[in-house]
């Protein structure tokens, strides 16, 4: 129990990110995440709205990546295998995790 309440008080402190990285096959673009805004990439729609981010429409068979829904904290990521399509959000200050090490 001890341990869900720790799990959970940190990802409530996670601070808010900055942009959205957005990377689709080779390319990887930047958009800010404080506007409304839809954007297309091929088949795909995603969706910003004033802090978080998620992936609206995408045409793979299971769905999996419409339905980890909405994301706003830094270092989250929503992944769409099949359309090799990640968003991600990231901050301008640095930010470290275990992955860093």
């Amino acid at each position: 129990m001890t341990i869900i309440i720790l799990a959970l008080n940190y990802y409530f402190q996670l601070p808010k990110g900055d942009y959205l990285e957005i990377s689709h096959g080779n390319e990887i673009k930047h958009y800010s995440l404080f506007q409304n805004k839809i954007l297309i990439f091929d088949e795909i729609e995603v969706e910003i709205n004033m802090g978080k981010a998620r992936i609206k429409k995408s045409n793979c068979a299971n769905q999996y990546c419409i339905m980890q829904g909405w994301i706003s904290k830094i270092n989250h990521s929503v992944v769409c295998i099949p359309n090799l399509f990640k968003i991600s959000i990231k901050s301008k200050m640095l930010s470290y995790d275990s992955t860093n090490y």
